[in-house]
């Protein structure tokens, strides 16, 4: 099973770095809807201001969403990612003792989500911070939210760090480890980070502390809400000097977003 999950993840990587050239250019103007204008400033008070038990998000996240220590960039996110995130955030976890099926044999009592990926149970993605918070946003919220910070612009430029480190992460991100079957992050994560779509997440930019805490989380099964487990059995095969390698490179690399907005 291994072994054809890395195989998925090469296959993917392919398809994304051909979609990823041949994507439509994005300088071309784009004027957003008179809905989705208005979801975006709903978001932004929310954002702002919070309300209730919901915290300003400007609060952990920085002031336009740029992310900080163990608090993750979200500006600049793809929405359907960022919903699909809170709303893993607001879900029960668990009893005790049971385990979630992928695929239930229940179809009638387990609700299903349809990827061009699989199909899978809903996952769960749990946080004592984030997760009470989620449960309390409404959809209209989560929408709001996710439109707005996909707006928000972020750049960030390479620092002064331990050329070695940088070399060590950017073999891992472009190579990976052909030899233990663990891909490279590329090959789902896309070209120098960027993310692809809602499936896969940008690296570039995000903190180090964060993308470390991340893989930490994955390999403890505290975070399981990903396709096919990809990242999931991808992390269990890394090493404490992998996650920091590699959370130093993409954290430095020159990257920016939405910066015409």
């Amino acid at each position: 099973m291994a072994n054809l999950r890395y195989y998925i993840a090469i296959a993917l990587g392919l398809v994304i770095t051909l979609m990823y050239w041949f994507k439509e250019d994005a300088d071309v103007h784009y004027e957003r809807p008179v809905q989705e204008v208005a979801a975006v400033e709903k978001g932004k008070t929310l954002a702002l201001n919070g309300r209730g038990s919901i915290m300003a998000c400007t609060s952990c996240h920085g002031q336009n969403g740029e992310g900080m220590a163990n608090y993750p960039r979200i500006a600049g996110l793809n929405a359907a990612y960022i919903k699909k995130q809170l709303e893993d955030f607001a879900r029960d976890l668990p009893d005790i003792g049971v385990v979630l099926e992928r695929v239930s044999k229940d179809y009638e009592k387990t609700p299903r989500d349809y990827k061009d990926l699989t199909v899978y149970t809903p996952g769960v993605r749990h946080d004592d911070l984030m997760s009470p918070m989620a449960k309390a946003m409404t959809k209209e919220d989560i929408k709001n939210l996710s439109a707005y910070y996909s707006t928000q612009a972020f750049s960030s430029t390479p620092k002064a760090v331990d050329h070695l480190t940088l070399e060590r992460g950017e073999e891992l991100a472009v190579r990976g480890k052909p030899e233990y079957m663990v891909p490279r992050c590329e090959a789902c994560h896309g070209p120098k980070g960027e993310g692809f779509r809602e499936l896969f997440p940008p690296l570039a930019g995000q903190p180090v502390e964060y993308i470390i805490d991340q893989i930490n989380r994955w390999q403890r099964g505290d975070r399981d809400n990903d396709n096919l487990s990809l990242m999931k059995n991808v992390a269990n095969m890394m090493t404490d000097a992998d996650k920091i390698n590699v959370a130093r490179y993409y954290s430095n690399m020159s990257y920016s977003i939405n910066e015409e907005n």
